[in-house]
């Protein structure tokens, strides 16, 4: 019985150990490591009367660059007054990826395109779809597109992966512009 009473109260010292240097690692890890993910994304309070998402990104994208964070509160009331999770995420892969004299444009072209649905698809009349956030046509430009993003180019659901929808865009947008896109008259 003694042995079992000793055996039970090592086990009880040792527990807290562990807990104890876990704990300090978390608390650690959480004010050391400032730098938050790139798309993080918290609702705020609403302004005038509609709802605002907060989306907070790290301009550098170089990996040794400084980090520095750049708070950016995205009004999306020209586009929705309910806006979902999705449209925050969406946003802030708009941010990530496209120059920032473009994030209003690109934002508005997404909307009008898909109204920030990842899943969405158009069918074209001469047979062609488009798919995705910025609806990517699939009668070539997705296909070369995802090649040079080195992403396979015949996989054509690859185009409703909001991130690579959206890197896709950002390239296309650097070659030729709103050209491309038929909602570039939204902007």
């Amino acid at each position: 019985m003694l042995q079992a009473r000793d055996r039970l109260k090592r086990v009880r010292k040792h527990s807290h150990g562990v807990i104890w240097v876990i704990t300090c690692s978390l608390i650690v890890s959480l004010s050391v490591l400032p730098t938050p993910s790139t798309a993080a994304t918290t609702f705020s309070t609403p302004v005038r009367g509609v709802a605002a998402v907060t989306v907070t990104s790290s301009p550098a994208r170089h990996p040794l660059s400084h980090h520095r964070v750049t708070s950016v509160v995205v009004e999306l009331a020209d586009f929705t007054n309910d806006p979902t999770p999705t449209d925050g995420y969406v946003v802030g892969l708009i941010h990530r990826d496209f120059p920032t004299r473009a994030w209003h444009d690109a934002e508005a072209v997404a909307w009008c395109e898909s109204k920030f649905r990842p899943t969405d698809m158009g069918f074209d009349s001469n047979g062609t779809h488009d798919r995705g956030v910025f609806q990517l046509n699939d009668g070539g430009t997705e296909q070369y597109l995802m090649a040079m993003i080195g992403q396979n180019p015949d996989n054509l659901n690859l185009a409703f992966n909001p991130v690579l929808n959206v890197r896709a865009a950002a390239l296309l947008y650097a070659r030729d512009g709103w050209s491309q896109w038929s909602c570039a008259t939204a902007i």
